[in-house]
Formats: C-alpha cells, sequence, structure tokens
C-alpha cells in the first residue's frame, strides 16, 4: 500500500532534479524558455503580462459544484473583471486587431465560458457594429468596452447555418414610421445557440432579410434591443427562450430568439454599406441583382473571418495550458522502473513522451501560422484579401481538431487523474468541440478553402497532371518520387509542397473530367470528390504552417534554432506518417524511407521528451494560473478531503 510520505519524497526528488543545473547539459543546450516566449508570443507583450497579472484574483479560481445560474454569474463577473482592466477595446480593430487576438489566448488558458462570451462581446456583437455601423452606432463602442451593453449576435437560424443566405428572418421598412419591423415567420427561422442570448444580452445584432416596396434586397444587420438595460425585462415582441444546460460551457447563456411585430428606428440598420434615407429610398454600395444577393451577405459576414482567428486563438492558449499541465504531471508521477519500484517518472516511457512530443512540437507550428495569419490580417490590402481568407478560414480547422485530439489524449495519459474536473480537461474537451462547429463547421469551411485554391490552379500544369496519372502506377512513381534524407529540412518541405500542388492539380482536373462528361459541379463536389476537397485544404493548411515553422527557426537566435529544427522535423515527419498512405500510394516516398521515418520519430520523442517542460515552459503559463493539481503538488492536493474544489490552496508548488 502505497505512502502518501514516500510519494511525497519522491515528488520533492523529482522537482530538484527538473530544477537542477545538469538541465542544460541536456538535449536543449541553450535553451531560454523565456525568450522561446515571447517569440510565440510574438505580439502585444503588454496586454498579454496585464491579463496574466489580473487573473492572480481568486475570482479566476476554477469552481465546480455550483449551479448553473452560478456558473453563468462566474463567467459573467469574470468577464467584467477582464473588461474593467481597460487592456484591449473593441476599437482596437481599426488598428491593432492583433490585441484582441491575444486577449483571446490568454483568456482562453483561463475560463472557456468566459473567452466565449469575451468573443461574442468583443468581436462578434462589438466588432460588426464598429465595421458594419456607422458614426450613430459608434457612440456605444465605449459602453461595449466596459460590459456596460452587452450584446450578442443573432445570424445562425435553427434550420440555417452553413446556407445562411437563405433565412427567413424579415426586416419590412415602414416608411411612414420610419421603422424597420423585424419578425420570426417559422419556427426554423428562430435565431438559435445566441450566445449571450439567455440571461445577459441587451441587444442583438440580428441579420434580417431587408424588404423595401415588396423587394427582397437580402440579409442586413439590425441593432435590436431585446433587453431593458437596467432591470433586464425582455422588450415587447422578442421572446427569448434559455436552452438549457449543454455538453460543456454552461457558463455561457445561450439562447434561442423569436420576434413579433419588434418595431426599430430606420437608424438602426447597420448602414456601413446599405442605407435607407428618411425619403424611403434603399441604397447600397454593394451592386448584387441575384436573386438571393448573396454578394451582400458575404460583405456583411466579414466578422466571422476574424471570429475565426478569435476562435483559434482562445483554443491555442487552452491547448498549451493542456500540455504544460500534462508534461508537469508526467515528470512528477513516478511508476514502476527497471528495479521494480515506482522511482521512474511516466515522461521517460516512451508510451508517453512518443504520445505527447508529437503533440508539442505540432502546438510550436501552429503557432507560428497564427502568428503569420494574425500579421496577415492586421495589415491586409485589397490586392491579398482573397489569401487573407483563406488564412484566416483554414487556421480553426487546424487549431481546433488539434486540440480535441491534444485534450483527448493528455486526458487518457493522465490516467485517473485526467477525468477528474478539477483537473480541467473536461472543460478542455467541450472548448475544442465547441469551437469545431462554431462560426462555421470546420469541415465547410475547408469545402470553401479548396473551392478558392481551385481559382489559383495553373491549368497547362492540370493537364500535365492528367496526363501522368493516365500512365502506370510505376511510371508515376518514377515522376513523384523525391529522393532525400529524413532528417533533412529541406527535403520535408519539398514533401509537404509536393502534396499540396499534386492535391491541387488532382482536384481541379476531376472535377474538370467530370463536367467534360456532363456531371454537374454539385453532383462531383459534393458527391463525388469530397476526400479530395478536404484533403487539399489540410494540406494547404499544414504547408503554411510548416514554411512559417522554418522561417521562424532561420530567425530565432543561434541558441535556440537547434532544437526549435528538432521540433520542426518532428512536427514534419509526424504530419508525414499521420498522411503516409497518400506519399506512399502516389510515389513521393518509398517504404525504407517511412521506416526511417519512424524511427527518427521515436528518436525525436525521446531525446526531446528529456527536457518536455522546457518545451512547455516556452508556452509563458505562471504557475497562478495553474489550477489542475497535477500541475502542482498532487499528493499534498489529496491529503485531506477536497470535493474537487480548490477551497485549500496548500497544494501549489513550482515545478
Amino acid at each position: 500500500m502505497w505512502k502518501v510520505s514516500a510519494y511525497k519524497n519522491c515528488l520533492n526528488t523529482m522537482e530538484k532534479k527538473l530544477s537542477s543545473s545538469a538541465l542544460n547539459a541536456r538535449f536543449l543546450s541553450g535553451w531560454d524558455s523565456k525568450a522561446v516566449s515571447k517569440i510565440l508570443d510574438h505580439h502585444n507583450h503588454e496586454t498579454r503580462e496585464g491579463l496574466k497579472n489580473l487573473f492572480k484574483d481568486p475570482l479566476f479560481v476554477p469552481k465546480y459544484n455550483i449551479s448553473l445560474d452560478q456558473e453563468r454569474q462566474l463567467a459573467y463577473d469574470r468577464l467584467k473583471k477582464i473588461c474593467d482592466s481597460g487592456l484591449f477595446s473593441v476599437k482596437d480593430f481599426w488598428n491593432n486587431p492583433r490585441n484582441i487576438f491575444a486577449a483571446h489566448e490568454i483568456t482562453g488558458m483561463v475560463d472557456p465560458s468566459t473567452t466565449t462570451k469575451l468573443t461574442v462581446q468583443f468581436n462578434l456583437f462589438g466588432g460588426t457594429l464598429l465595421k458594419l455601423g456607422t458614426e450613430h452606432h459608434h457612440q456605444m463602442l465605449d459602453s461595449i468596452d466596459r460590459f456596460e451593453k452587452v450584446g450578442c449576435f443573432a445570424l445562425t437560424e435553427l434550420a440555417y447555418g452553413n446556407n445562411a443566405v437563405e433565412m427567413e428572418t424579415t426586416a419590412h421598412y415602414d416608411k411612414e414610421n420610419q421603422q424597420f419591423v423585424i419578425n420570426t415567420p417559422s419556427t426554423k427561422a428562430q435565431k438559435y445557440w445566441i450566445t449571450n442570448g439567455a440571461v445577459h444580452a441587451h441587444y442583438a445584432i440580428v441579420f434580417a432579410r431587408l424588404i423595401h416596396n415588396n423587394v427582397d434586397e437580402g440579409l442586413h444587420g439590425f441593432l435590436v434591443n431585446i433587453r431593458d438595460e437596467k432591470n433586464l425585462s425582455v422588450k415587447e415582441g422578442c421572446k427569448v427562450w434559455d436552452m438549457g444546460y449543454k455538453i460543456g460551457l454552461n457558463g455561457v447563456d445561450n439562447a434561442a430568439l423569436w420576434f413579433n411585430n419588434v418595431r426599430i428606428p430606420r437608424l438602426n440598420l447597420l448602414d456601413a454599406h446599405s442605407s435607407m434615407d428618411e425619403n424611403g429610398n434603399f441604397t447600397s454600395k454593394i451592386e448584387d441583382k441575384s436573386a438571393r444577393r448573396r454578394k451582400r451577405f458575404l460583405v456583411l459576414a466579414d466578422q466571422l473571418l476574424s471570429g475565426r482567428v478569435c476562435i483559434a486563438s482562445m483554443t491555442l492558449g487552452s491547448i498549451k495550458l493542456i500540455l504544460d499541465q500534462t508534461v508537469r504531471y508526467a515528470s512528477s508521477r513516478l511508476c514502476v522502473g527497471p528495479s521494480g519500484k515506482s522511482d521512474t517518472p511516466i515522461l521517460n516511457y516512451q508510451l508517453q513522451n512518443r504520445a505527447l512530443m508529437p503533440l508539442i512540437a505540432q502546438t510550436y507550428a501552429l503557432n507560428f501560422a497564427m502568428n503569420y495569419i494574425q500579421d496577415r490580417y492586421a495589415n491586409q490590402t485589397e490586392a491579398d484579401y482573397a489569401e487573407v481568407v483563406r488564412l484566416c478560414c483554414i487556421i480553426k480547422p487546424l487549431i481546433t481538431w488539434h486540440g480535441e485530439n491534444t485534450a483527448s489524449v493528455c486526458r487518457e495519459r493522465c490516467g485517473g487523474q485526467g477525468f477528474l474536473s478539477a483537473n480541467r480537461f473536461g472543460e478542455g474537451i467541450a472548448g475544442m468541440h465547441a469551437g469545431i462547429t462554431a462560426e462555421g463547421d470546420n469541415r465547410v469551411i475547408q469545402q470553401k478553402v479548396s473551392k478558392e485554391l481551385l481559382e489559383t490552379a495553373d491549368f497547362d500544369q492540370v493537364g500535365k497532371h492528367l496526363k501522368l496519372r493516365s500512365k502506370s502506377l510505376a511510371d508515376q512513381h518514377a515522376v513523384n518520387h523525391i529522393a532525400g534524407e529524413v532528417t533533412s529540412s529541406e527535403w520535408l518541405l519539398k514533401l509537404f509542397k509536393a502534396r499540396e500542388n499534386f492535391l491541387l492539380n488532382e482536384l481541379a482536373g476531376r472535377m474538370f473530367m467530370a463536367n467534360k462528361k456532363g456531371v454537374s459541379v454539385f453532383e462531383a463536389w459534393m458527391k463525388q470528390e469530397s476526400d479530395n476537397v478536404q484533403a487539399l485544404a489540410t494540406a494547404w493548411g499544414e504547408n503554411v504552417a510548416l514554411e512559417q515553422f522554418d522561417k521562424a527557426v532561420s530567425s530565432a537566435s543561434e541558441s535556440l534554432q537547434p532544437a526549435l529544427r528538432q521540433l520542426f522535423n518532428l512536427y514534419a515527419l509526424d504530419r508525414i506518417l499521420a498522411d503516409g498512405l497518400f506519399y506512399l500510394e502516389n510515389g513521393f516516398i518509398k517504404a525504407e524511407q517511412s521506416k526511417k521515418m519512424s524511427t527518427e520519430v521515436r528518436r525525436l520523442c525521446d531525446h526531446l521528451g528529456n527536457d518536455a517542460l522546457e518545451l512547455t515552459k516556452g508556452f509563458g503559463i505562471p504557475d497562478h494560473m495553474h489550477h489542475a493539481p497535477i500541475a502542482h503538488d498532487w499528493v499534498n492536493y489529496n491529503e485531506t478531503e477536497n470535493r474537487g474544489e480548490f477551497e485549500n490552496q496548500s497544494y501549489r508548488s513550482k515545478l
């Protein structure tokens, strides 16, 4: 039977080993976790540090045994505290959008419910009011910053999510009274999954079909007051249904909204692009004579673009927290060693480091990709807008899927401890799943990315590709094969780019041949080529990540480059093996190369695993933001009955 004192001695011994000077003589010679953290954080360091200091407040200590109402109020109070700090503003979208992205990442380490409410208040509600509204609407921005006017974003309807242009909610214009009349014409048209809507929102930006003189001018945004600002009573004509419990993130108050002849002033139309003058004349800067006015909707939905970067940012913060606490536990949890006694950290086992190290490498890669995409978003021009759209779209699937996998693997690798709410994997897993479908289903977003990539295809290359595909498999392999060593970064970069080019030409060629055979675009795209559509988007996104990782390594200080290059190689090799069937089936690599890759991955996981703590320290998470017992003295936490809560803080230790 294990004794607490014996385990504490093991834990203390392990802590001394982890902090000893011998660390510098290991694989990460010259590694400086603080310097790495600065590189990963990339921008707005003062905001990040300000938020980290703010999160010392006991308000941000997790609580689990609370009611639904208490959980929602806690998320509200936390966001109010964050807003009171004044560290960022919705007006940052004008001149420093990366500051808002930084706030999402750091808050994502604290509470997914709070961060979800934050992204709606500052991006979907405040950001839309800023971008689609004009001076009349901008008078609200300071109140939005202070969380005095709480808002929600009412786009999605029960039956219309990804096909938003078909939404039914209407806004008929009453010329005599200079008002728009908002209506929900059917059950399918109720606004659905509206964050902040069930309890806290005073206002909603409602997307509805603007109908004027019996002409449907397409979807537009309208500012609708749904609750009294003082007593929170629901306004006449508005109906709010509380959606209740979800599988997670229950601090978020989601609602279904209905409107019955709700009248709003003419000026509540967000009129940056379309307007209605006092004489009842409708004008729009967006020329669109199509039946559904799809072009107008795409302009209005622009806020979903920054929203996808916000979701990816908050997910990245959660991933870092989960990995850091998992490595802390794996470094201090002792199990059977060569002597048969519990004297070996589980991180030393290949089972553990083979599972965790590729996740750390992938997090570094996606972090560098995120930095690049945030820069591109902040500095976008009309000329590069199309590529910025693709970049902002692809980063959400890449990071949220990685997050879901990371949270699940780490929970499993922590055994029974991973199932305890206090160790925070549950909220992480739920948060990742929410991100996968929020602001666009990942799979549908990837369809958009691939559709737009097709527009960049070189049809001379497509023709050559089709010609090659008509030859024998042996001939194809002879042309496709890329010779090289598995430890060569240059070779790895070539493989990623070759996969991207192949899949682009393959999809373009298949769509061309389908059209030639009389198959409709819908039939080919939706029912025949879905696998290729998804593969192309993923290949393009992973190539962006690898190229940005390579540039980050090259620009880092000489002392950091060796370890970063090893992480680069591990990420690349792991991704190639994950798609190994493609590379082997099409002859880009041979079986011998694949075998060498597997060997090299195991070697890298073993070597990097020796100093995994230093790698995750590079994420820059201070001890006070780690609440999970497994990130501290988990033996001390279990010395007394705790009911899975944090009233006794004596378990905290510094690894």
